[in-house]
């Protein structure tokens, strides 16, 4: 049994917006297939959360340089940059959704100019082509400035959400703006979720918490040489 798996964080996969500081984490179609084919020359397995919980809970094995493709919000771009590429090399992915959001309002302070999110029919259109949707709440709220009643809104009412647009469970969280706590991470728990991903840096290893698992960041910023040293040495 191998001792450790990554999961990457992408958000944005489109265009970045010149000398604006919020598309730190914006990585262009270019940038992303030179990625994808550096995953593929490292010989990294690219595989699903469910076949890491099997590892984590049952001892599973996985394979070599087991690697999961995650991406935060949901952004429309996703569907014209990163969709066709997961497509045609058959890379599973999780998109986790704001569930209530057409736009990403929770970046109006530092982004005047919205972003679209993706629509629902192309979300269906994704999931009927195997890409799995998670919760990111329902407005991208910082969860532990929740009441108990907002909380449980955030994480579950999002579940439900998404579960019923889709016809489809939802065992997958990811945490907005990655602000947890212990109140937070119980009612994910609560909620019926099976894993949730934070924004900690690390890779993923067998005595993590399935509701606290850790990821690696990919940005605009990151060249070919940094992504290699991620996947390789330095995580």
């Amino acid at each position: 049994m191998h001792k450790k798996a990554r999961i990457l964080t992408y958000h944005r996969i489109g265009h970045p917006r010149d000398g604006k500081s919020y598309e730190a984490l914006t990585v262009s179609p270019q940038r992303f297939k030179a990625q994808l084919r550096a995953m593929h020359f490292l010989g990294c397995a690219f595989g699903g959360l469910d076949a890491m919980t099997a590892w984590l809970r049952d001892g599973d094995d996985l394979p070599l340089r087991y690697t999961v493709l995650t991406f935060d919000d949901g952004f429309e771009d996703l569907y014209e940059h990163a969709f066709p590429l997961l497509q045609k090399e058959g890379i599973p992915a999780i998109i986790y959704l704001v569930s209530d959001c057409t736009e990403d309002k929770w970046q109006r302070q530092r982004s005047p100019s919205p972003l679209r999110l993706l629509n629902w029919s192309q979300i269906r259109e994704m999931a009927d082509r195997g890409i799995i949707f998670g919760s990111h709440t329902r407005t991208h709220a910082t969860l532990t400035l929740c009441t108990d009643e907002q909380l449980h809104d955030e994480v579950a009412n999002s579940k439900k959400v998404i579960e019923d647009k889709l016809g489809r469970a939802v065992t997958h969280f990811c945490y907005p703006f990655g602000k947890l706590n212990d109140r937070v991470v119980d009612e994910v728990g609560e909620a019926g979720y099976t894993t949730a991903c934070t924004t900690k840096k690390g890779s993923v290893l067998p005595d993590v918490d399935l509701l606290r698992l850790p990821r690696l960041k990919v940005g605009k910023r990151m060249g070919l040489g940094r992504f290699l040293l991620r996947m390789t040495l330095r995580s």
